[in-house]
């Protein structure tokens, strides 16, 4: 299938975190060593890009996230907080790590409402730790009509992308400052990082980078997420989703794709390097901190940000999203799916000035068109969701917008709303909090009637052309209160991994 050039940029206004600077000329990404042809999906987790599909602090909601380094060579990662609402970016820093290291990360909420990170970490980052661990999320590039407490708000959910942008030379200087010492040490004061801190350009190519101790990125990075409830006792986890930069010979180099993380505005054509509707329009004014972002050209086979975000979407994409649910009674028991969709930002995104949504032309009506999205509640919802569910005993019911028998209640549409929807199942009509992870800010209720309080169900997703249905990570979350015993009640939070179906009839890339 062939794709048209896009041109776009990422979202992701760290105004607190950025430093002040010139404007930075953009060059092309440098091939020369990249041997990598596609980004695929992982399949034992570990890989040169992570996603973890949600992040809440929400309702006593705290986030742990650990990033591990399983190679042998050091690596520069950005990591991304983006709002679920919009995808917008409301943090993100850069972390250099060591072969073999960990760095852990909390996410909780403070006294204003807003999410911020705690980092009790040695590990090298830039911004440095003590401005990451002073400054709370970012609201700035959040809805301008909201109010203070919404924006605070917006960022209590979202989900988090954790890219490779380099690896870094064993022989240089950065490895030298970043590498921990026997008592676990780094020098994150050398010169080699104060040279990139201070840094007003990207690399103009891979002899340029080689000079910052950088080089083309390898596979290696894992993460694992926690989150907890602390008033309520439970808890969930996961592992982030992996993809790998290959080719036809297995894990290969990708481009380096270093960006320094100033405000600095860029002078360049922003759309050579991000697929990102609201960057490439102008609604969003790009800074550097911007990139890279998911539709960074990053293998060969990516020329153009359109065909990074085409091929990602093409690799998440299915047509139907199937768990459990339970919700009984007598133990009290709750279900909320989450659905997220980290690669919709490149195909709409809502420009918060006028309320409507923004397409990118340069991408093929596949996934989100204008056929299969509307607005509402300022956020943009895909409509055409069906569903069918059935009960323990093989009692069943599918949402179906076809003909039927009148007078009757009329079913609600389903919609997944904003960029991480969470379905709430059997949590009481007009209810704006989901039952089990408090969440608030893209809430969906699904009533199942027919003593359907357990059972499975599949959700199907519309496809807008050549059958591959729409981009979704997510899990199913539970929580329930076990019987006393010995005088004391038990609560236990679960969460499994979605089952997906991918469609047989999706159209290969070439």
């Amino acid at each position: 299938m062939r794709k048209n050039v896009l041109a776009l940029s990422v979202a992701a206004m760290i105004g607190g975190l950025g430093f002040a600077g010139s404007a930075a000329a953009m060059t092309n990404l440098d091939t020369t060593n990249a041997t990598a042809t596609s980004l695929v999906p992982s399949e034992n987790g570990i890989g040169h890009v992570l996603l973890v599909p949600y992040y809440s602090t929400q309702s006593g909601n705290t986030t742990l996230l650990n990033i591990v380094n399983t190679s042998t060579v050091g690596k520069v990662a950005k990591v991304r907080f983006r709002g679920a609402a919009n995808s917008d970016d409301v943090f993100d820093f850069q972390v250099f790590m060591s072969p073999g290291d960990v760095y852990a990360v909390n996410v909780s909420q403070n006294a204003d409402g807003k999410s911020y990170a705690t980092v009790g970490d040695n590990t090298c980052t830039l911004p440095r730790t003590s401005v990451i661990n002073s400054t709370p999320f970012v609201t700035s590039r959040l809805d301008s009509a909201a109010t203070a407490a919404q924006k605070a708000n917006g960022t209590r959910e979202g989900y988090v992308e954790i890219l490779t942008m380099a690896d870094i030379i064993p022989s240089s200087a950065l490895y030298t400052a970043i590498k921990h010492n026997a008592s676990g040490q780094v020098n994150c004061d050398a010169a080699a990082m104060v040279a990139l801190e201070q840094s007003a350009n990207d690399p103009v190519d891979e002899a340029a980078a080689a000079t910052l101790g950088l080089t083309n990125p390898t596979t290696g990075l894992m993460a694992n997420w926690i989150l907890i409830n602390v008033p309520e006792a439970s808890s969930w986890s996961g592992s982030a989703y992996a993809l790998e930069a290959r080719n036809p010979q297995g894990a290969a180099t990708g481009r380096v794709v270093f960006w320094p993380q100033r405000s600095t505005a860029v002078n360049g054509d922003i759309a050579d390097f991000t697929a990102d509707p609201l960057l490439v329009g102008g609604q969003v004014t790009p800074a550097m901190y911007d990139l890279p972002d998911l539709s960074t050209p990053y293998t060969l086979f990516s020329a153009d940000p359109s065909e990074q975000a085409f091929d990602l979407s093409r690799n998440l994409a299915t047509n139907r999203v199937i768990n459990e649910f339970l919700t009984a009674d007598a133990i009290q028991a709750n279900t909320d799916w989450v659905i997220s969709q980290p690669t919709r930002r490149y195909w709409v995104a809502l420009d918060y000035t006028t309320g409507n949504p923004v397409y990118n032309g340069a991408l093929e009506n596949v996934f989100y068109t204008s056929a299969n999205t509307d607005v509402s509640g300022r956020q943009v919802c895909v409509t055409g969701i069906g569903y069918k569910y059935f009960n323990t005993e093989e009692f069943t019911k599918e949402f179906s917008e076809g003909a039927v028998i009148s007078p009757g209640t009329p079913d609600e549409e389903p919609l997944f709303c904003g960029e991480v929807s969470v379905v709430s199942l059997n949590n009481g009509e007009g209810s704006t909090t989901s039952s089990v992870l408090g969440a608030n800010v893209a809430v969906q209720n699904f009533e199942l009637t027919g003593a359907a309080d357990a059972g499975w169900m599949y959700l199907t997703t519309p496809s807008a052309a050549g059958g591959f249905g729409l981009p979704i990570l997510g899990q199913a979350f539970y929580k329930a209160v076990a019987p006393a015993a010995g005088g004391t009640n038990g609560n236990f939070g679960v969460s499994f991994d979605h089952r997906f179906q991918r469609s047989r009839f999706a159209v290969p890339l070439n």
